[in-house]
């Protein structure tokens, strides 16, 4: 498959790494990096996710984890309750 020259390239879109670890335990955990300035955080979570509504129609309700760099909010997980939230290096920066 060839680019054509008349084919615009996208701009790049901006991600976010996550990775989740112990899903199959009580207290799960979360690494990833704050979606404003990167930090490396560290999340436990507890508790199946909360159905509530959005616009007249069933909806998970999302918790909104703050960055304890920043203090924006660094990600929005679908859990019952995150239970601590620690700043760490982050893995993915070099």
């Amino acid at each position: 498959m060839t680019k054509s020259d008349e084919e615009e390239e996208l701009a790049p879109e901006r991600c976010q790494h996550i990775q989740f670890l112990d899903c199959d335990k009580q207290m799960g955990r979360v690494v990833f990096e704050c979606w404003h300035c990167q930090q490396g955080i560290i999340s436990e979570f507890t508790g199946e996710p909360v159905m509530g509504e959005y616009k007249g129609h069933p909806s998970l309700i999302q918790v909104k984890v703050q960055c304890p760099n920043c203090e924006q909010t660094a990600i929005r997980l679908t859990t019952g309750q995150v239970v601590s939230t620690t700043a760490i290096p982050s893995p993915w920066q070099q």
